[in-house]
């Protein structure tokens, strides 16, 4: 028996909650302002900004989403977005509606503008400045003996 009784909440919880931090992450660095700078407007004034847009793909890269339907788990999942202070997130089909006007209006370079800053900004931090950074890497996941750890 329990030394405690437990009482039913209607508290929300995350399994995502991991992703709060990297949230923080993106706060500190200004990335939202950066986006929304770089990147156009919206077309109306009740429009998503990029930053609206461009934090949930983020989020969804960082927990392990492949698709754009992948959105739907953090769109709907009221504890992270309680957490987070997001109290809507774009639907999949506007986001990629938004990805695609993007991809016509030169998106890709844009975020290069919001990239190379950061970009620089952690490899100043870092000591060795010699290492080679290789942006393209794939990691493979083997189950053989022969395989090398990465």
């Amino acid at each position: 028996m329990l030394p405690f009784k437990l009482e039913p909440t209607d508290a929300q919880v995350t399994a995502h909650g991991g992703l709060a931090l990297f949230v923080e992450f993106l706060h500190a660095m200004n990335v939202s302002r950066q986006l929304d700078a770089a990147l156009p407007a919206p077309g109306s004034r009740i429009g998503s900004s990029p930053s609206q847009f461009v934090e949930p793909l983020l989020l969804l890269l960082h927990g392990g989403g492949r698709t754009l339907e992948d959105l739907r788990q953090i769109r709907e999942d009221a504890g992270l977005r309680a957490v987070l202070r997001l109290p809507v997130l774009p639907s999949a089909d506007a986001t990629g509606d938004w990805l695609r006007r993007m991809g016509e209006k030169e998106g890709v370079a844009r975020l290069a503008v919001v990239n190379q800053p950061q970009i620089r900004r952690a490899l100043k931090r870092e000591p060795r400045p010699d290492d080679p950074l290789d942006l393209d890497a794939t990691q493979i996941v083997a189950e053989k003996p022969e395989a090398q750890w990465t």
